[in-house]
């Protein structure tokens, strides 16, 4: 009864959080001719941005003066398995981006911008990504908030990082020109690299925007949420994607994988076309943090993101509110697989509303079901 109410009062709630978290981050895609939903994993999404206070270790909010390390979390429908001897698959590929960090312009009304070239923050390590001289680099930035003087000079509550991440080309100079000005239409991300690169996939990108709060209370920070456990089917996740899935492991092929696990283990997976799977995320109790605005206390509700390259999910979001710690959902398999198996990337992304994130990546091998027996 309790995930049934959390999930009505979770239709409330999304008006409030789209705009702040979801859509600035590229967290809800339009629907595939198949009319998959918006936790349907199909291409190039950047998911979460976890801001780390330098000195700080889990504070999300940073006051004027600090050092911040904002991580990027990037993620792709999985790849097949590679056709290049010695290059493995990797999801997402080789990833090159361009951001720069601001306090942005006063504004009444419409999402910040940066627009100013004097307010760019410098420097701003990181924030020019050109691998693939790395290509497991993902988007992490580092720089210092302006200080207190010009923060209040800005009327900033907030320092804005806005950039581009591609895929298969480089940011459009151009493009993150117009797109820190605030202008939005007709504007490609990505354009091709000057040297050959793979002519069969044209350059992929999305533009991203990360609102960074200034903490307004240092006596009480806060503070990024975390995630405690995921649980499959009530027990723990099974191995061996059970902390997260290798960035080579191909889509197909994982029931190599399986082999050194125990009969037991091995059962745990899911086969093609089986019955929905219960999913439940909990979240630490101090995840839940009180804070006072106009005298008043409030408790933080965590929002969560279920989404998956693989089967189906009954939902996309769902709201953990005191005083439970976690939430659930259920997850369908695909209903047809290769012999070899399909391996399932599953990413879940938790937000307090204030600024604070946290997520974790786990995986699960899809096998096709038993061929039916022969009569006797």
């Amino acid at each position: 009864m309790r995930d049934e109410r959390g999930m009505k009062a979770g239709n409330e709630r999304l008006r409030r959080w789209a705009i702040t978290g979801l859509f600035a981050l590229g967290l809800i895609v339009a629907c595939s001719d198949s009319f998959l939903g918006p936790w349907a994993v199909t291409d190039l999404r950047v998911v979460a941005a976890v801001v780390d206070v330098d000195g700080e270790p889990g504070r999300a909010n940073p006051e004027p003066g600090d050092g911040v390390e904002v991580s990027l979390r990037v993620i792709d429908k999985g790849s097949p398995p590679s056709d290049i001897e010695g290059v493995p698959a990797l999801t997402p590929e080789p990833l090159e981006w361009l951001f720069a960090a601001c306090l942005p312009l006063p504004t009444l009304i419409g999402a910040p911008i940066c627009a100013d070239p004097r307010a760019i923050i410098q420097p701003c390590e990181g924030c020019v990504g050109t691998p693939p001289a790395d290509p497991f680099a993902f988007p992490v930035m580092r720089f210092q908030v302006p200080s207190e003087s010009e923060v209040e000079a800005a009327q900033a509550t907030s320092v804005l990082l806005q950039g581009i991440v591609c895929v298969n080309g480089v940011p459009s100079t151009d493009a993150i020109q117009r797109f820190l000005a605030g202008e939005s239409d007709d504007l490609e991300p990505c354009v091709p690299r000057a040297e050959p690169g793979r002519e069969d996939e044209p350059p992929d990108g999305r533009f991203v925007v990360v609102q960074i709060p200034i903490e307004t209370d240092a006596s009480d920070p806060n503070l990024n949420p975390e995630i405690d456990q995921v649980r499959y089917e009530g027990t723990a996740w099974p191995p061996p994607y059970d902390q997260g899935v290798p960035r080579t492991a191909p889509r197909t092929g994982c029931r190599a994988d399986l082999e050194s696990l125990t009969p037991e283990e091995q059962a745990m997976h899911p086969v093609a076309g089986g019955p929905a799977a219960d999913i439940r995320l909990q979240v630490t109790r101090e995840s839940l943090q009180t804070y006072t605005v106009d005298d008043k206390t409030l408790t933080e509700e965590i929002q969560i993101t279920w989404l998956t390259d693989g089967g189906g999910l009954v939902q996309t979001f769902s709201f953990i509110t005191t005083p439970a710690i976690d939430s659930l959902t259920q997850w369908t398999p695909p209903t047809g697989v290769e012999e070899d198996g399909q391996l399932v990337r599953f990413n879940f992304v938790i937000r307090d509303g204030r600024g604070g994130t946290d997520w974790v990546e786990r995986g699960l091998c899809v096998l096709p079901a038993p061929a039916a027996e022969s009569p006797p």
